[in-house]
């Protein structure tokens, strides 16, 4: 049964909270006692996760939010604080990735990577510590950051470069929003089962690619958001108040032999691609 004493009193905004980890998180947070401020780029995108919230008992705003619009971010933060009186806890959620290799990648599609992922992200964590800091109250800040933070996964090269990006601006923040009692921490997620890997895992070849994933995950299965939720509620409670400025793996082992590959070459072939699914 969830605690729904953990966070009473708190304000809590989720981003990319119509999707399935955004979704979960949302709920967690709802049945812990908090209000909770919903926000993705289409506002009807998030009325299921609105309900779910609801049901858990709590107080729910739903919010359209381009993040890579710097004014948007801050009407929305401020709408949250009109409608809330504050900010106590930011899951920083919202991404972006898409397959391409890096010979053929779109310019555009780079540039959506790191204005939705990068640019983005950090439009919410500033405006949104810039209020924490006015309530000189402390709070706390998560950031997903994936597990290609650290580890690369081939056609992903703008997806990983970003999130990379993420694990050192959760450092940074970290630093420098310590002397205002405001932790940061990321999580790095491996492969979720969510909406975004379901073209992969329910696909054409998803049989081929569920196989090689779960074989090199050491725990024997994928990941469900609930596993991301559990993390991301824990680090922004009090539970967690000794945790500043880390950015976590949760994966279920998958990194230890290094990454599972959604696709792979054979470097033996000189001067030929030949991406497939194992070799």
């Amino acid at each position: 049964m969830t605690d729904q004493s953990k966070f009473a009193g708190r304000i809590a905004i989720v981003t990319g909270a119509a999707g399935d980890i955004g979704a979960e998180t949302a709920l967690a947070f709802a049945e812990g006692g908090a209000r909770v401020a919903i926000v993705d780029r289409k506002v009807e995108l998030l009325a299921d996760t609105a309900a779910r919230c609801r049901k858990a008992g709590a107080e729910v705003l739903e919010l359209g939010m381009d993040q890579m619009s710097r004014e948007a971010v801050e009407e929305g933060i401020a709408a949250v604080v009109a409608e809330y009186g504050r900010v106590d806890v930011l899951f920083a959620n919202a991404g972006y990735g898409k397959f391409a290799p890096f010979l053929e990648q779109p310019v555009k599609e780079w540039e959506r990577h790191v204005g939705v992922n990068l640019s983005g992200t950090f439009h919410v964590c500033q405006v949104v510590a810039q209020q924490m800091v006015r309530q000189a109250q402390g709070g706390a800040i998560v950031i997903n950051a994936s597990s290609g933070a650290t580890q690369h996964a081939d056609l992903l090269s703008a997806y990983c470069a970003t999130k990379a990006a993420l694990r050192m601006l959760t450092t940074s923040m970290a630093s420098e929003l310590g002397v205002h009692r405001i932790r940061v921490n990321a999580v790095q997620p491996g492969v979720v089962e969510t909406g975004m890997t379901a073209p992969m895992l329910n696909g054409e070849d998803g049989d081929r690619h569920r196989e090689l994933l779960t074989a090199n995950t050491p725990v024997g299965r994928l990941g469900v958001p609930g596993d991301v939720a559990n993390l991301v509620t824990f680090l922004a409670s009090d539970d967690a108040s000794y945790i500043n400025g880390q950015s976590i793996m949760i994966d279920g082992g998958q990194t230890i032999n290094g990454h599972p590959r959604w696709f792979q070459s054979d470097y033996r072939r000189a001067h030929e691609e030949n991406w497939g699914i194992g070799l």
